[in-house]
């Protein structure tokens, strides 16, 4: 049965096919977000949207055709899906959580609490994310991984994973960090979304095709393997960059309009 999707090496024939793995997998992330959701309904309507959105977006991200598509014939679609993974769909899903609720939860486990409170220090969450960048982009690694249903869903689960990572101490702030003001935060995401701006580039200038499973892959489109590519570094490049400062500028005004509430001049 395939259960995840990976590269098959046949003609893409656009029939559908399911992927189990990914529907229980999304499942179980629904059923995390969604019990620490907000139990108030008093304001808490859009965190509950958030989580919704997240979930959709985590589902069209791995499931038919969108998955099949990145795992084994587009790197263009490939580099989307590490968008989705590692800076949209994580972000989304964090925004939803009640913080009070997840608060009580560690305290309540405290190996739990003291794992969580390791794992999001921002330099350690930092220095996770762009070496599961660089790792994960990897010729050797890349298609590798994507040879087996095994090794897709471990690079998938991998970008989404440090990307949850990388987010919660900006979103969350639990446990609180007094030494990671807004000003911090920002630059946290300036130089920690760097190495996804050098891959890009990287793809974009590239000569010659980086990865054996999109160069050898039977072709979807009328798109060369080359031209692929360099659309795939241009995604990651234009949106990347366009998503991480926009997120920069929200933390910006979020921090001037805190100040001028307390009568403090920026």
């Amino acid at each position: 049965m395939t259960w995840w999707c990976s590269a098959r090496g046949l003609p893409w024939d656009g029939q559908w096919q399911a992927y189990p793995g990914v529907w229980v997998f999304v499942i179980l992330v629904a059923a995390l977000f969604w019990f620490l959701r907000p139990r108030s309904s008093d304001g808490a309507w859009w965190r509950r949207v958030s989580i919704l959105a997240g979930l959709v977006l985590l589902w069209i991200t791995l499931d038919w055709p969108i998955g099949p598509l990145g795992a084994g014939y587009l790197v263009s679609v490939h580099s989307a899906q590490f968008l989705m993974l590692a800076m949209v769909v994580p972000p989304l899903l964090l925004i939803g959580v009640d913080r009070g609720r997840v608060a009580a939860v560690l305290q309540e486990r405290h190996r739990l609490q003291r794992f969580v409170e390791a794992a999001t220090r921002p330099l350690f969450a930092i220095v996770t994310f762009a070496v599961t960048m660089v790792l994960t982009h990897l010729p050797r690694v890349v298609d590798a991984l994507m040879a087996s249903q095994l090794g897709a869903f471990a690079l998938d689960v991998a970008w989404f994973g440090a990307g949850l990572l990388f987010w919660w101490p900006v979103i969350v702030h639990v446990p609180e960090r007094a030494h990671f003001p807004p000003l911090m935060q920002m630059l946290y995401l300036f130089f920690g979304t760097q190495p996804h701006l050098y891959i890009a580039m990287w793809l974009l200038g590239a000569d010659f095709p980086a990865y054996a499973t999109y160069e050898l892959a039977p072709r979807v489109s009328a798109l060369t393997a080359i031209t692929d590519q360099q659309i795939a570094g241009a995604v990651m490049l234009g949106f990347g960059a366009t998503y991480i400062l926009g997120a920069i500028t929200v933390l910006f005004f979020r921090w001037s309009a805190s100040h001028r509430a307390e009568g403090v001049e920026v």
